[in-house]
């Protein structure tokens, strides 16, 4: 009797243990998945926009170019934080610097520094600075 009482509760904590995703991803199209989970899913509700903007940003300056951001929700905790670690990502050998610290205040010396400012989905009036390119709902300014 124990070994069947044993045999038993070993098939349920087997099939308990198996993971439903596991058995479907066989049969999920892959190239849909791998679209969805590098494209889709970090960019939320700012795909496709905001990284095609990254896309034109990069494509619009040099490597070693300093570049500060400034996107809706200048909060860290409230949208920043992600738009600049996703510009981080995109534009790969320059230097984005960020013009909001993780406690919300403001970098306003990182402004000063930038040679390009990338705004995106908002709007931003600099005498000293003139439009280097526009698209996908923003505007990347030159010193």
């Amino acid at each position: 009797m124990r070994r069947r009482i044993a045999l038993a509760l070993f098939v349920i904590l087997a099939v308990a243990s198996i993971d439903p995703i596991m058995v479907a991803l066989p049969f999920t199209n892959l190239k849909k998945l791998q679209r969805f989970l590098t494209e889709v899913r970090p960019d939320r509700e700012w795909y496709p926009e905001y990284p095609a903007f990254l896309e034109g940003v990069r494509e619009h300056t040099q490597r070693g170019d300093t570049i500060a951001l400034i996107v809706p929700g200048m909060r860290w905790d409230y949208g920043y934080s992600y738009a600049y670690y996703r510009a981080s990502y995109f534009l790969t050998g320059r230097e984005v610097l960020p013009l909001v610290r993780p406690d919300d205040a403001q970098l306003r010396q990182n402004y000063a520094r930038a040679k390009y400012v990338a705004v995106w989905s908002a709007r931003v009036v600099d005498s000293k600075r003139h439009v280097a390119w526009e698209g996908h709902r923003g505007v990347l300014l030159e010193r």
